[in-house]
């Protein structure tokens, strides 16, 4: 005859549910290994663009050869000129000319390849004897100043 048991419940023998415990801490250790090594990869990348930015921003050099101002048939205006002189190209934004009274934006979107020289001529309402501040900006946000009157 058969008897039944009434509350009793059967386990898992030890040799089973030690190696399903392997098993899934082997799954898990995996799955923690391939994200930190992505992760570290990410970072390793971010820390070298930004190392690299950073290298090249110190490496931009302008020269500011030559403003003269000038007048024309109708208006008065600024010539001014530009030289590279470092190993990296630089892309100029913006040429700002500051007096004591206002501020002149000239917007550009100039490369220069080294040892390139770029000159530009905007109209410009000019005083004679009165200082002027001259500053390039490039893209990478660096600025270079000088102070010139007409």
């Amino acid at each position: 005859m058969h008897r039944s048991r009434i509350g009793t419940t059967r386990a898992l023998s030890e040799i089973p549910s030690a190696a399903m415990l392997m098993f899934a801490v082997a799954v898990l250790g995996i799955f923690l290994l391939t994200w930190s090594n992505q992760s570290l990869g990410l970072a390793a990348m971010e820390l070298t663009d930004s190392y690299d930015n950073k290298i090249n921003r110190l490496s931009e050099e302008i020269s500011i050869e030559h403003v003269w101002f000038g007048t024309g048939s109708s208006n008065k205006f600024v010539n001014v000129t530009l030289s590279n002189i470092s190993n990296i190209g630089i892309t100029l934004t913006e040429i700002e000319l500051v007096n004591s009274t206002k501020t002149h934006t000239i917007t550009t979107n100039q490369s220069l390849l080294p040892g390139d020289t770029y000159s530009i001529v905007e109209v410009y309402v000019w005083t004679s004897g009165e200082p002027v501040d001259v500053t390039v900006i490039t893209a990478r946000e660096n600025h270079f100043k000088t102070q010139v009157a007409p």
